[in-house]
């Protein structure tokens, strides 16, 4: 990762974090530096399988006025650093818009441009959840198809590649998940020094007027609370008398029941299933499969690596309000 400039003036990320460029397979941050913002940019920043679909769909419903995006999600959202696709036609796809834009990026938040009248929404879930999410999401990927998208794209990759973590048994893949350490490559978490880096960005920005916090476990508690608040940061107005159909229109369940527009690059076959990009929400079942050493280790380690943000990154908006 490297500190980045454009024409000698030095950039900086929302809230005025120094800029830091993240490059690997899937993703460069650098895009973000040559990309041209409107005023009303909507920028949705998570982990990989923390609730970037959901925040998504959520944020095309309340903008577009609709329950339904009619499209595939990912030519209305493209995630904007990946390299799956061209950068030009990523930039043509968001130029060639009308109605305000919402864009995705797995890149921590200091991987992308701040630009104080953008609107940054930010998610975080709880770490084994995400980690075993991530790992069904590797098994239902079709990784010919993701190599053919990506040298058709950008290219063959020369850089390093990210270590395979053992994912036959869900035990030994939480703990490889735990200990394991590599750069960030802005695509990931590909373990949790990664994760924790991430959501550090986000927490570290908190209290930019711009940047706001969501968590995963509280769209899955409050689906109704939540989506009001996205309406209030977006400035959207709420119709109640249609609310609870867009509400209902934003469960798990319906998105399931429209995967193959609703999951990303649905429409290029990246998923064997797409259905199954959506098999599992919630709470996953680490706490049955972990020995009691096991999780004191990973609330330790949690605690060495997120710093302030742990209780935020694990139990979200409940662990910011007073006793």
């Amino acid at each position: 990762m490297a500190e980045a400039s454009v024409e000698g003036h030095e950039l900086a990320a929302p809230g005025g974090m120094p800029f830091r460029r993240y490059s690997g397979y899937i993703s460069d941050s650098d895009r973000w530096t040559r990309f041209r913002f409107r005023p009303d940019d909507i920028v949705i920043s998570t982990p990989s399988k923390c609730g970037t679909t959901w925040m998504q769909t959520i944020v095309g419903m309340l903008v577009l006025d609709r329950l339904d995006l009619g499209v595939a999600l990912s030519s209305i959202s493209p995630w904007l650093d990946m390299l799956l696709h061209t950068e030009e036609d990523t930039f043509s796809i968001l130029e060639k818009q009308t109605h305000r834009r919402f864009i995705k990026t797995h890149t921590p938040l200091d991987g992308v441009v701040g630009v104080d009248s953008v609107t940054y929404i930010t998610v975080a879930r709880h770490p084994l959840d995400a980690a075993l999410s991530l790992r069904d999401h590797h098994a239902n990927m079709d990784g010919e198809q993701l190599e053919r998208l990506r040298v058709a794209a950008s290219g063959e990759f020369t850089g390093p590649m990210f270590d395979e973590p053992p994912e036959e048994d869900p035990v030994e893949y939480l703990r490889w998940f735990i200990d394991h350490e590599q750069e960030p490559d802005g695509a990931g978490p590909d373990d949790l020094r990664d994760y924790c880096h991430q959501v550090r960005t986000y927490w570290d920005a908190r209290d930019a007027p711009n940047v706001h916090l969501f968590h995963y476990s509280d769209l899955w508690n409050d689906l109704d609370g939540e989506m009001r608040r996205v309406a209030d940061i977006l400035g959207v107005s709420v119709d109640e008398e249609r609310w609870q159909e867009f509400v209902d229109a934003a469960t798990l369940k319906s998105m399931r029941a429209k995967a193959d527009v609703a999951s990303p690059e649905a429409e290029y076959d990246l998923w064997q299933s797409p259905e199954q990009f959506f098999r599992a929400g919630g709470t996953r079942e680490w706490a049955s499969l972990m020995s009691a050493e096991d999780l004191a280790h990973f609330g330790q380690r949690l605690r060495e690596l997120a710093g302030d943000a742990a209780d935020w990154s694990l139990e979200g908006r409940s662990a910011l309000e007073p006793d």
